[in-house]
């Protein structure tokens, strides 16, 4: 019997669907993970295992690449890309860890107050001591607040409020002395003008704030729907609309300032109750706002949406939004920015065109449609639709749980090839970039360098991709632009 020269094991990976799969590059899959999740219950696995395959790779990844890579990473998820409670999870992680420039590296993770107010309550959970780096840099952050910030995250009824963090970490300041002493003033925030308001003043309080410019554009457009609701059908209804409503819905520097997701402008859309033709014509105008700073890529690519069963999934249990309609936004950029073109597939495939020129909620409707494609997932009917189409790149969105190839269903082809034989077949070279929203252990296609994980929630991941052709990874990427120690952009 050989003891050393022994046979190769084959790769025996399924998928959920029991299609073959291959295991991810751990890197790459955690990136994708702290890029993109909201640690939610999905299709296939709920909340507590993916949180606990999260705590997996990032300790793996820690141990390859340092916990001073992780802490840049986080930052740079909470920073430029928005994320909350994976990168507070990630936090916690690193409470425990010893590195150098911790105490930096942690302050760094805080975006906003309830940022540290969040990571203590992890630590908690997690059943650990805040370290020393912890505490020190927290107070350094928090010692840098503004009385406007103080006051606007008193975070009162809370586990921990702001005067529960500053006694905890002894952060001190002019603007923290004032609010001990209760001679904080007020800070002019909608959080406050709405919560002290009665019901008969809320309708005019909402109006305020609009007219007043106090709300931030995220809080505009989440309150779109009580703004709405306040405003009297009268004949200065529309005329109000356009004056005041309008052009902040509109405005670029606030939109791109803010880090909204073209797919929260969705939301809004979604969440209206009513339909006013001005509000949708200047969502849509926001949306392709949010999404237009990309810049234009070199050749052509296409966009390869899923629409099968799983892809019906909330993003989220406090949204009504799936994860196709988020792909689908992602689709929609793309098919306008980019001038890409587009494909959906479940079972089987389609190819589609749409006028650009159309509203863009109208088209991510339409791209959502299954239209005769099955709820299965078949990636390689998708793949035949490229063929005699040169593509330099193809985005493929996916929860990538592919079926498998000898399926006994009466509709699946038998002759079918596995999805990277169809690659190879149908689009050989073409740079594969990943939006995978399931956030799953598989994926459909080998780790090779042509194949990209991408995955994120705004226009940021196409920063990526230049980089990523000139034979770059995104663990590169993030050791080239942010270092631990500056807390900024190297």
């Amino acid at each position: 019997m050989s003891k050393f020269n022994a046979n190769e094991k084959l790769n025996n990976v399924k998928t959920y669907e029991s299609g073959k799969g291959y295991t991810k590059d751990p890197a790459q899959d955690w990136l994708s993970f702290l890029f993109s999740s909201y640690l939610e219950d999905g299709y296939y696995e709920d909340a507590n295992t993916q949180m606990k395959r999260f705590v997996e790779l990032t300790n793996k990844v820690g141990e390859k690449y340092g916990p001073e890579f992780v802490a840049k990473a986080a930052h740079f998820a909470r920073h430029e890309l928005g994320m909350r409670s994976i990168t507070h999870l990630t936090a916690g992680i690193l409470n425990s860890q010893q590195f150098e420039g911790k105490r930096q590296a942690m302050a760094s993770l805080f975006y906003r107050p309830d940022d540290v107010a969040e990571t203590f309550a992890v630590i908690d959970k997690l059943g650990q001591k805040r370290s020393h780096a912890l505490i020190r840099g927290a107070s350094d952050y928090l010692s840098h607040l503004t009385e406007y910030q103080i006051g606007k995250y008193k975070m009162n009824g809370k586990k921990y409020n702001m005067y529960d963090l500053i006694n905890l970490t002894h952060a001190h300041s002019s603007a923290i002395y004032q609010y001990k002493h209760d001679i904080l003033e007020a800070p002019d925030t909608w959080e406050v003008a709405i919560s002290t308001s009665s019901p008969e003043e809320k309708n005019q309080e909402w109006k305020r704030l609009v007219e007043e410019g106090k709300l931030g554009y995220l809080a505009l457009i989440r309150n779109l729907r009580n703004i709405m609701n306040a405003l009297d059908t009268t004949h200065s209804y529309f005329s109000w609309i356009d004056e005041h409503l309008v052009p902040q819905l509109t405005n670029k520097e606030k939109i791109l300032g803010s880090k909204v997701f073209p797919y929260q402008i969705y939301c809004a859309y979604k969440n209206m109750n009513t339909y006013n033709p001005d509000i949708v014509k200047a969502l849509d105008q926001a949306f392709r706002i949010a999404c237009g700073n990309v810049k234009l890529l070199d050749g052509k690519s296409t966009v390869v949406l899923d629409v099968s069963g799983s892809m019906s999934n909330c993003i989220s249990s406090n949204s009504n939004i799936t994860i196709k309609e988020v792909g689908a936004c992602y689709g929609a950029m793309l098919y306008i920015s980019q001038n890409a073109d587009f494909i959906k597939f479940g079972d089987s495939a389609k190819r589609q065109d749409f006028n650009r020129f159309n509203n863009v909620f109208s088209i991510i409707e339409d791209m959502c449609q299954n239209d005769g494609c099955g709820y299965g997932t078949d990636i390689v009917p998708a793949f035949k639709e490229l063929w005699k189409r040169q593509y330099d790149r193809i985005f493929i969105i996916s929860d990538m749980q592919v079926m498998e190839n000898n399926s006994s269903y009466w509709y699946y082809d038998k002759t079918s090839l596995t999805p990277e034989q169809a690659y190879e077949t149908y689009a050989p070279g073409s740079e594969i970039y990943s939006f995978d929203l399931g956030n799953y252990a598989t994926q459909c296609l080998p780790n090779n360098d042509k194949f990209h994980y991408s995955t994120a929630l705004n226009d940021k991941v196409f920063d990526f991709i230049p980089f990523l052709e000139d034979g770059n990874t995104l663990v590169d990427y993030i050791n080239k632009h942010y270092s631990v120690t500056s807390n900024i952009k190297a």
